[in-house]
């Protein structure tokens, strides 16, 4: 299809959004000439696909952009670990990797934000269909309380989602304690209706982790894929995008549309880097001002969660024996891991109990009442959660104590959803090898501050249900006291990222002043150039948003496929 130009669609960064858009293109009937630039690796040494490792892989350097944020000043001065991945699969490679897809009504207030039916659930519903392949066998110990059902979800996309099988000694206590303490129990989380503890689906499968690069596999000769190859800028001809210059120097150019997909904190910051983005940022570092955008890097939200941790006697779970292995014995566990896919590793931290909760106290609260009323309905909505609790992560922290070899410990973890506090992303400098600024202003707004105070108040109630009281030994890294003082000195030292960073080149109706992009990707005032990935959603779904980003690249490749009759026996439209 190109002749004068190098290829017909250029796509920048290989996380899920970019992976999926750039293998549907080429996959198209009109077969198209594809570029896939990603800035690491392959990502491809099996040692990074032990399920078990799903907490720790993000530690591995070569995988990890090292993003920190600057320090949150009302958080006692936390710089927040902001980890995004880099290499093949982005940030599914070294993510906590669970499938949690968010409420129904997110999609509908989604596409009435952008003016766009493509977002509505019963349009999405069918899109992450076509991602998944849902494998809902459960082990019998856990079927009374998980219980997917096949026809709600996909079953031949490439995308492989599973359960662990057995799940590990204790996971079926949260459900019974969740009982004891009146809270629903939810058999399928990803069903459209959240609410109640459930558990969703983990990205692995047959023992091995999966990630976005799935949808590299079997890649046609028309995709060209080039890793290590980090971009400098988009290339301009007045307002039109004609290509990429990546850091080394090499140009590629494109005849159709440049695909940003380098998440939400990359893709405001190559837009900047290219002339994009908010005048007086750009002109502070001597850029010259192609387009002025001024939201691009701005909204930036994200969820956040605080820890709570019961100590419990020696043997109540299965971790000590194994986080007390020798080198050589664990050495000798990962080298059999490799060769059966079988046992502990694909067993251990592979169940993740997660349920999403509806709260009185939040809606009396007078942090509540003075949002506006569209939002105040919003969060109503029957399906709309506000704040998500979930168990069996690492004991993130633990105050004052040291974990001894044979203890046992359940880690809580109480989020806000559906934040009020919003960031920005801008830059150090002009030069594209030093990272971007980011300041997410973490719970900053009052809402959230009584979001995460009930949140947690509700978590350390739970860690007390009978069913875990009979093995525990005290509570560790918690709050003093359930009062929203102490609840509030613990939560603002003690707070994480999701790692759900978006909405930085934010898309949005044609009157939306705030809006950087259309509901088609279209970055507003520039031709063929458009932001595929998470920067562009309008709100932050109560999910985990590694499906949103699959859904994003889902979403785009349709349209583009339609918009130039990639599916059509004649030449592409333009």
């Amino acid at each position: 299809m190109s002749s004068e130009y190098d290829f017909d669609f250029i796509v920048v960064g290989g996380g899920a959004s970019g992976c999926v858009v750039a293998s549907r293109l080429a996959q198209s009937e009109q077969r198209p000439k594809v570029l896939l630039l990603e800035a690491g690796s392959k990502n491809d040494d099996v040692s990074y696909r032990f399920p078990a490792d799903r907490f720790k892989t993000f530690q591995e350097p070569t995988m990890n952009w090292g993003y920190k944020t600057v320090p949150q000043t009302h958080l006692k001065g936390q710089q927040i670990d902001y980890s995004r991945g880099k290499g093949l699969g982005g940030s599914t490679a070294i993510n906590f990797a669970c499938w949690l897809i968010g409420a129904d009504e997110d999609y509908n207030e989604w596409a009435r934000k952008v003016g766009d039916d493509a977002w509505s659930w019963t349009n999405v519903k069918e899109r992450l269909k076509k991602i998944e392949n849902y494998h809902v066998d459960i082990p019998e110990e856990g079927k009374r309380y998980i219980s997917p059902k096949e026809a709600d979800h996909g079953t031949s996309g490439p995308l492989h989602l599973s359960y662990a099988d057995p799940w590990e000694k204790g996971v079926t206590d949260v459900f019974k304690a969740a009982e004891e303490l009146g809270l629903d129990v939810n058999p399928d989380v990803n069903s459209g209706n959240p609410l109640g503890m459930g558990m969703g689906a983990t990205c692995m499968y047959q023992g091995s982790r999966t990630t976005a690069s799935a949808y590299l596999e079997n890649a046609p000769p028309n995709l060209t894929v080039k890793v290590n190859s980090p971009v400098a800028r988009v290339l301009m001809s007045g307002s039109r995008a004609t290509g990429v210059r990546t850091i080394e120097g090499s140009d590629f150019s494109a005849k159709y549309d440049v695909i940003l997909s380098g998440g939400a904190l990359n893709s405001p910051h190559l837009l900047m880097l290219s002339g994009i983005g908010p005048a007086e940022e750009l002109k502070k570092h001597g850029i010259s001002v192609v387009q002025d955008l001024p939201d691009v890097g701005k909204n930036l939200q994200d969820h956040y969660f605080s820890t709570a941790v019961l100590l419990q006697r020696p043997g109540t779970d299965d971790r000590s024996e194994f986080e007390g292995m020798s080198p050589e014995a664990m050495a000798a566990t990962r080298a059999q891991h490799i060769k059966d896919k079988q046992g502990i590793l694909s067993s251990l931290y592979c169940s993740v109990p997660m349920g999403w909760f509806k709260n009185d106290a939040v809606y009396m609260s007078e942090e509540y009442k003075a949002l506006d009323k569209h939002t105040q309905e919003f969060l109503k909505k029957p399906h709309v959660p506000i704040y998500e609790l979930a168990t069996h992560a690492p004991p993130l922290f633990v105050g004052d104590y040291v974990l001894q070899p044979e203890d046992s410990y359940l880690t809580g973890l109480a989020f806000v959803m559906n934040p009020q506090s919003t960031g920005e992303v801008t830059l150090y400098s002009a030069d594209p090898s030093d990272a971007p600024r980011f300041d997410p202003n973490l719970l900053s707004h009052p809402y959230d501050r009584r979001v995460m105070i009930e949140a947690m108040r509700k978590m350390l109630e739970y860690l007390e249900a009978p069913i875990f009281k009979q093995n525990t030994v005290k509570m560790i890294g918690c709050p003093a006291s359930k009062s929203d003082d102490d609840i509030w000195s613990h939560c603002a030292g003690n707070i994480f990222s999701s790692w759900h960073m978006c909405s930085t080149v934010r898309m949005g109706k044609k009157d939306d002043k705030g809006a950087c992009v259309n509901p088609d990707f279209r970055v507003r005032g520039v031709e063929n150039l458009r932001v595929v990935d998470l920067s562009v959603i309008p709100l932050l779904p109560n999910n985990h948003t590694q499906s949103t980003a699959y859904l994003v690249g889902e979403t785009a490749a349709e349209k583009l496929i339609a918009e130039y009759g990639l599916d059509q026996g004649q030449p592409p439209r333009v």
